[in-house]
């Protein structure tokens, strides 16, 4: 598919940079915090592993929230965020910023995905549903915005005076954006989320 496309491009992207133009190395592990492995060492690969062997709405529900609303909604939206403008306000890097302003596009399309997704599976199975959503949107709101506080917390001295609470913010912003967005599918019809997901397009 497309998304799937797009992801590998992503990471062939960023491979590319750390190789020809960063010159790294390294290990990158180290930077695998806590909060980051809770999330995609066990939260992420057990959602989805989940639905070879049920695949049923609440797990996708679930599988959808962690990788289209937290991985994708709040951490690579607000990382992109902050990367594409620190390129931005520091006039550095023209070329990576410009990859990085496709990437938010990519994102962006994959979030409205999820949205629809999850908003269809409301429409459909009612309560339910949009209870395991709530719950697993509260439950990896906490790593989610860890992963960024860690990040803060690794440098003495946070390079190009980025502030923790615009990032903060801007997370929350995002989560709250979407919870609400597919909280209105509990009085919607599936023939309502299909029609303002084309008028969306």
């Amino acid at each position: 598919t497309s998304f799937l496309w797009e992801e590998a491009k992503h990471v062939e992207v960023f491979r590319r940079f750390l190789d020809e133009v960063a010159g790294v190395q390294e290990d990158l592990n180290h930077y695998h915090t806590e909060s980051y492995r809770q999330i995609f060492y066990e939260a992420l690969p057990g959602a989805m592993s989940r639905l070879l062997i049920e695949p049923s709405p609440v797990a996708q529900a679930e599988a959808s929230v962690t990788y289209n609303m937290i991985v994708e909604g709040v951490l690579a939206e607000t990382g992109y965020y902050g990367f594409y403008n620190t390129l931005e306000r520091n006039h550095i890097l023209p070329g990576l910023l410009q990859v990085t302003g496709k990437l938010k596009q990519d994102e962006s399309r994959h979030i409205a995905y999820g949205v629809y997704l999850l908003s269809r599976l409301v429409a459909e199975h009612g309560q339910p549903v949009w209870l395991a959503i709530e719950s697993r949107m509260n439950a990896l709101l906490e790593p989610a915005l860890g992963v960024i506080n860690e990040i803060f917390a690794a440098y003495p001295e946070m390079p190009f005076g980025l502030d923790l609470d615009e990032f903060l913010n801007f997370a929350l912003n995002q989560f709250q954006k979407r919870m609400d967005r597919i909280e209105r599918a509990k009085s919607q019809t599936l023939q309502e989320v299909e029609t303002i997901a084309l008028e969306a397009l």
